[in-house]
């Protein structure tokens, strides 16, 4: 009887230590994926945050106040046709290189997109070809239509 015991007894303690390690390996396993997922997050926004360095902002008040400034909407057809700011010229991303050229590049130029991150795009476009005088509008369209309900 004694020998049974202990023999159950090993049986269950080496099981149970073999589950332990493993579920320590699985949380380890889980504590890996969720630190990476963090980095990456971190990267993405700090190249985020790199990508507007040297590029103007403005935001839509400040717009307001201005006068003198062209508006260059680079949204798609569609969501220009739903609703864009008086004035602006519409000149959607993937055509910046030809259609553009028509704009003075000495004029103060306000670039916006519907969130503010595809303008940051057009933007170094419009740098290399030569433009100097270029603004991203904060929050883009979106925000702008926020404060012009």
């Amino acid at each position: 009887m004694v020998v049974l015991i202990r023999t159950l007894y090993f049986v269950l303690g080496t099981q149970y230590s073999v589950l332990n390690s493993q579920e320590g390996s699985i949380l380890d396993t889980a504590s890996t994926i969720l630190i990476s997922i963090a980095a990456l997050w971190l990267i993405i926004k700090l190249l985020g945050f790199l990508g507007r360095l040297g590029i103007k902002q403005i935001s839509p008040k400040e717009l307001d106040q201005k006068k003198g400034m062209m508006l260059l909407d680079v949204r798609p057809g569609k969501e220009y046709e739903q609703g864009h700011i008086p004035g602006a010229v519409h000149v959607p991303l993937a055509d910046i290189g030809e259609k553009v050229k028509k704009l003075k590049k000495d004029k103060d130029l306000v670039v916006y997109c519907r969130s503010g991150n595809q303008s940051i795009w057009a933007i170094k476009r419009l740098m290399g070809m030569g433009y100097k005088n270029l603004y991203n509008l904060k929050g883009g369209y979106s925000a702008w239509k926020r404060i012009h309900r």
